[in-house]
């Protein structure tokens, strides 16, 4: 049964947002910009599809303070997942590299600790660092060895106050390793992204009676499975409501095992909403907000049956490869959606040079701290996506991919990927240039 008087706050919440979506903001002043270095924090939920949340369109999605944090960001439409699978997304998002350079070319590889990191380059200037969640970055096989306890010292790139993990996804199990690299529960708690939140606002409010910059990733462990949440979220939805896709429709045979899934899916969403929601609270309650840049991105999306899988990753599919991502820093960044084409190894960039720094000439990312800023900005025309299997290029409005599934998509005339157009040699051949060109502005190494 649907909790009417939730779901009532949620579309309320989201009332609230639709005069104003879409939107274009103004432009807006440095004037008056603290002394202080900004403070940065990160909220990396684990495989949000950019579909699924209210600002990107999408009706179903019960997601008010993402889709007010979308108002008020640098929205990137056309972000993607450089490489849609957690490990080598989640190598670039630390290194500015591209997969085929940091080494992290498949899940279960450890991150080169000798790569001078993100967090490294903040720590050599002043800043306190955290780090809570998933890291998936030190090798090994976690379905084998749950949890994965990373010893401090290089493999954790530079995370000063760490709560990572190399991965668990028991998200009604709430734990931390202790300095005897044991597991042990906290007590009071029954939803690890509760916790998280929390240890996040406590670093915070730590830092800031020091007055230090500091810069803390909060990695969410959903929507990512297995299927856990909190009832109150699976209240939101009712599985005969959802409108499916055409891509939904053609390709995954049980309607009702999808149904459920997304009731699931969209449950864990709004409760990762409802986290991001605490988050702006506490920094607004403190008065720190002017002075804190947030990104919020995720490090793939989700097929949800649209390539014919009930779940997954990993494939040249939009579900797959199109992220959140949206850049706010109060006074200094300007609100409103962007088409520019960004993804992990451009992030670390635009962050240390939004924070003043000037990002290490040898990171393949580009910086897009200028148009964040409402300045005029020459960006890409094509962006490099892959994974061992597969090299693809992203132009916006066409999907291009070699190799292991060959494919070509028009998404401004076929959004859900229906018509693969590989035999038309015309495109295909515009799309190869694209592609190398993609290929040399990464730096590609085979």
């Amino acid at each position: 049964m649907i909790n009417a008087i939730q779901r009532r706050h949620f579309i309320k919440g989201l009332g609230a947002l639709a005069a104003t979506l879409p939107f274009q903001g103004r432009s807006q002043s440095r004037d008056d910009i603290p002394a202080k270095r900004p403070n940065i924090l990160i909220l990396q939920p684990d495989q949000h599809s950019y579909h699924v949340m209210g600002a990107a369109g999408n009706r179903q999605a019960l997601t008010p303070h993402l889709d007010r944090f979308a108002q008020e960001s640098a929205f990137f439409e056309n972000a993607v997942a450089t490489s849609p699978v957690c490990c080598p997304w989640r190598a670039s998002m630390q290194s500015g590299l591209y997969w085929h350079s940091h080494g992290v070319r498949k899940n279960n590889v450890r991150l080169n600790p000798e790569l001078r990191c993100f967090a490294e380059h903040l720590v050599d200037v002043g800043y306190e660092t955290g780090y809570i969640g998933k890291w998936h970055l030190d090798g090994g096989i976690p379905e084998q060895q749950p949890g994965g306890f990373i010893p401090p010292g290089p493999r954790r790139q530079g995370w000063k106050e760490w709560y990572g993990y190399q991965k668990s996804h028991e998200y009604f199990e709430v734990w931390r390793y202790n300095d005897k690299a044991k597991q042990v529960r906290i007590p009071n708690y029954e939803w690890e992204p509760t916790w998280h939140t929390d240890m996040a606002i406590d670093f915070i409010k730590r830092k800031e009676s020091s007055n230090t910059p500091w810069c803390y990733y909060v990695a969410y462990g959903p929507p990512h499975k297995p299927n856990q949440c909190k009832q109150e979220f699976l209240d939101l939805y009712d599985p005969a409501s959802f409108e499916l896709t055409p891509a939904q429709k053609a390709r995954y045979p049980d309607e009702a095992e999808l149904r459920r899934e997304l009731q699931m899916y969209y449950g864990q969403v709004s409760a990762v909403d409802h986290e991001v929601g605490r988050m702006l609270t506490a920094l607004d309650s403190m008065g720190i907000a002017e002075n804190t840049i947030i990104l919020y991105v995720s490090d793939h999306g989700d097929v949800l049956g649209s390539d014919g899988r009930l779940r997954g990753k990993s494939v040249p599919y939009s579900t797959a490869f199109r992220v959140p991502t949206m850049i706010r820093w109060k006074g200094v960044t300007q609100a409103g959606r962007n088409q520019a084409l960004i993804g992990a190894p451009d992030l670390p960039a635009t962050l240390l040079e939004l924070a003043g720094l000037k990002p290490p000439t040898d990171w393949q990312g580009q910086s897009f701290a200028p148009l964040c800023r409402g300045e005029k900005q020459k960006t890409r025309e094509q962006i490099l996506l892959g994974l061992d299997n597969w090299t693809g290029v992203w132009d916006g409005r066409y999907l291009y991919s070699e190799g292991d599934p060959h494919c070509l998509y028009d998404h401004q005339e076929d959004p859900f990927e229906l018509e693969n157009l590989i035999g038309n040699s015309r495109l295909r051949s515009m799309m190869q240039e694209k592609l190398n060109d993609a290929k040399m502005a990464s730096g590609w190494k085979s």
